[in-house]
């Protein structure tokens, strides 16, 4: 058989491009891709050389194209209108492939700090020594009330992806260290998002490196009071001078528990010590 004349039924065509005859047949009703040849009989045949549109046709299906936009392509194809099209799905791959990168890079750091957390002793008071800390924060008067506590978030949560912050860390706050002294426990002054960088461009803070006065709460918020009173009493009967802030940050939470009773929070205060007479 001359090449000219050479030909592929439905079946061979769907075979060949590992796609189903009723996919050929739906492109072909609505006009995106049509067998090169109908014979007498009624039954449709596919040249060799449409191997190769339907193969750009399934990629960039693949990429997510509408089919609607790639038929208006075909309407319209060309060499220069190729080379655009490519061009820009090029572009988009690339930034495709950099967002799948980024969210690996959160998904692994996500993983690590559950593992460091399940590795977690609750209900102890312990010093450890920690770098410096960068966090994005948003001011959150009144955030143990729950009508305010919604608003406050919408409006961290809206900063961040405003700013394309993408964190691993959970939502965290921040009392004043004088605020849990008068038992203030609706004192709070800030909630944040821990980051690894320091971010540009974005209001941040961070916490100093040094020691830390740590406890691990394993509870709800609603008793989370208990933590801050042990390391309160720790730290005076231990003569130590506190920071001004206490961080308080959510270790474990709905992901991996039902319930708030199944959260592992973790208190921290930087120290110094301090010589009592």
């Amino acid at each position: 058989m001359a090449q000219s004349d050479a030909r592929f039924t439905t079946g061979e065509f769907a075979a060949l491009c590992g796609v189903t005859r009723h996919t050929l047949f739906h492109y072909d009703a609505i006009g995106i891709f049509s067998p090169a040849i109908r014979g007498e009989n009624g039954y449709r045949y596919y040249a060799p050389v449409q191997i190769e549109v339907f193969q750009v046709i399934a990629l960039l299906k693949e990429l997510g194209m509408p089919l609607s936009e790639i038929k208006a392509y075909l309407d319209r194809r060309s060499p220069a209108q190729l080379l655009a099209l490519l061009e820009e799905e090029e572009a988009a791959l690339d930034e495709k492939l950099a967002r799948l990168r980024r969210q690996r890079s959160l998904i692994r750091r996500k993983a690590e700090l559950t593992r460091q957390a399940m590795a977690v002793c609750p209900g102890q008071v312990t010093v450890e020594e920690w770098p410096q800390r960068w966090y994005v924060a948003t001011d959150a008067p009144g955030l143990t009330d729950a009508g305010k506590y919604a608003h406050i978030l919408a409006r961290h949560l809206e900063y961040c992806q405003a700013h394309g912050v993408e964190s691993p860390y959970a939502l965290g706050a921040i009392l004043p260290v004088e605020a849990a002294r008068r038992g203030d426990w609706g004192g709070y002054t800030y909630c944040y998002t821990q980051v690894d960088k320091p971010p540009r461009g974005v209001r941040s803070f961070s916490a100093p490196a040094g020691p830390y006065l740590t406890y691990c709460h394993a509870g709800s918020f609603d008793t989370v009071q208990e933590g801050y009173r042990r390391l309160l009493n720790w730290a005076e009967y231990h003569r130590l001078r506190l920071g001004a802030r206490f961080w308080e940050d959510v270790l474990l939470d709905e992901l991996t528990g039902k319930g708030y009773d199944q959260y592992l929070l973790r208190l921290s205060v930087p120290i110094f010590e301090e010589n009592c007479p």
